[in-house]
């Protein structure tokens, strides 16, 4: 993208670029105290309060070019800046570990329920073939009830699916991204 475009498309979407063209997201650290979550066990994980607020960004988050996490803290000893850089990394990397399975679990979870849906079908032609115009209302009952299934199966298999595809995207561009420290100022 020509670097006037990308400017431009920045300043309507509100976001502050680093040198780079990179999205910056501020995150400003008062108490560290509940920044990493105390249930972690080999690899050091955030908790869930900073990994929400991390969330919250999907604009800054699905910035193609990529993102610069600037956080800004007096409490956070050189000491913890790596292990709170390796923690957010580490938090995401799993989330793309879930998000993958979920992907999985949904692809079988869909055609399950499109298979339902397609089996009601056939039963309900059965039984209209069998009884006739005995079945009446109960006819229309099994074809709204294939037709849950089968939308059930659509809605997983696609527009679930497109939001862990937005997730998975936002979890990279973190794993990637080039996280910096600074003081805060006093002001």
């Amino acid at each position: 993208m020509k670097q006037e475009k990308i400017k431009k498309l920045a300043d309507k979407l509100n976001i502050t670029l680093d040198e780079e063209n990179r999205a910056i997201l501020t995150l400003k650290v008062t108490d560290n105290a509940n920044f990493l979550s105390p249930f972690y066990f080999e690899k050091p994980v955030i908790s869930n309060d900073v990994a929400e607020y991390l969330k919250l960004n999907k604009r800054l988050l699905l910035w193609k070019i990529g993102l610069t996490i600037h956080i800004k803290s007096n409490v956070i000893t050189d000491k913890e800046k790596e292990l709170y850089a390796k923690a957010i990394k580490e938090y995401f990397k799993t989330s793309i570990i879930y998000d993958t399975r979920k992907k999985k679990t949904n692809y079988i979870l869909s055609t399950i329920l499109f298979l339902i849906g397609i089996l009601v079908f056939a039963f309900m032609f059965l039984l209209d073939y069998l009884f006739a115009d005995s079945l009446g209302l109960w006819k229309e009952v099994i074809d709204v009830i294939a037709w849950v299934f089968i939308w059930e199966a659509i809605d997983i298999a696609f527009i679930e699916r497109l939001e862990h595809s937005n997730q998975v995207k936002m979890a990279n561009n973190i794993i990637e991204s080039k996280i910096v420290f600074s003081k805060l100022d006093d002001n």
